[in-house]
């Protein structure tokens, strides 16, 4: 009986092996995307990727909190090891420095280039010159499509708004020819606004998949157990994948 003891008890603490009742509580936080991660009426966070969130850590056997930030503070919190979990897309030049990526899609994010009623759709990028784009502050995109709209060739004029409903506003008033913006963020304005639809172009489809901040202290444990906790709910029929936001 002595011999099990100890056996399981070298068992619990062995490298890569976590007991729950050990692991610690995560702090995750997501950016608000309508009907995927918002507040509700009481101020407690809600929406379809946020219980997607809570039975995947729930499976992994992790605590967690959630919270709403803006971008450029779920940066800094992975950074320096305040948050340590974001469900995002890797799209901050240099953050792969301050974090590891689970192995899994959890959903896909569409940037669409949208444009004004009755004007013809533009290709991307071949007609993407001696325009003018509204952007979205502090949102990053990716690289490639930073590359071109600093591109000096393109003699592009770029646009910044604080919000999306903004944005809309100012492609309808005609200050810009267009807005590139996140579908699901566009599709929450043109709700707002009592609008039915904007016409748009697709531009990218990216994965969204955690970034864990290396910074936690358990970050290499947490990927193993969101890893693992995935792979379990996929064989079991439990999928959690995200219809594209």
């Amino acid at each position: 009986m002595k011999t099990i003891l100890v056996w399981l008890a070298l068992f619990l603490v062995s490298p890569g092996i976590l007991a729950d009742s050990e692991k610690p509580v995560v702090k995750v936080v997501f950016l608000s995307f309508a009907d995927y991660s918002q507040r509700g009426e009481s101020g407690e966070v809600v929406g379809k990727g946020v219980d997607i969130v809570r039975q995947l850590f729930a499976e992994a056997g992790y605590p967690i909190e959630v919270s709403i930030l803006p971008a450029a503070r779920i940066w800094i919190g992975l950074e320096n090891g305040s948050i340590h979990a974001w469900p995002g897309i890797a799209n901050k030049p240099g953050l792969e420095q301050h974090t590891l990526q689970t192995e899994h899609n959890i959903g896909r994010v569409a940037i669409n280039l949208y444009y004004l009623p009755g004007t013809p759709p533009p290709r991307w990028p071949d007609d993407i010159y001696n325009k003018s784009i509204i952007t979205i502050t502090n949102f990053t995109y990716t690289n490639e499509v930073r590359r071109l709209l600093s591109d000096p060739a393109r003699n592009l004029t770029i646009h910044g708004s604080a919000s999306h409903v903004g944005a809309v506003r100012m492609l309808l008033r005609g200050r810009s020819d267009y807005l590139l913006d996140y579908r699901s963020q566009v599709g929450a304005a043109l709700d707002t606004l009592d609008m039915s639809g904007l016409p748009s172009v697709p531009v990218l489809d990216l994965p969204m998949r955690f970034l864990l901040s290396r910074h936690s202290g358990f970050a290499e444990q947490l990927k193993r157990d969101l890893d693992a906790a995935y792979e379990r709910l996929q064989a079991r029929g439990e999928g959690i994948s995200l219809p594209l936001l």
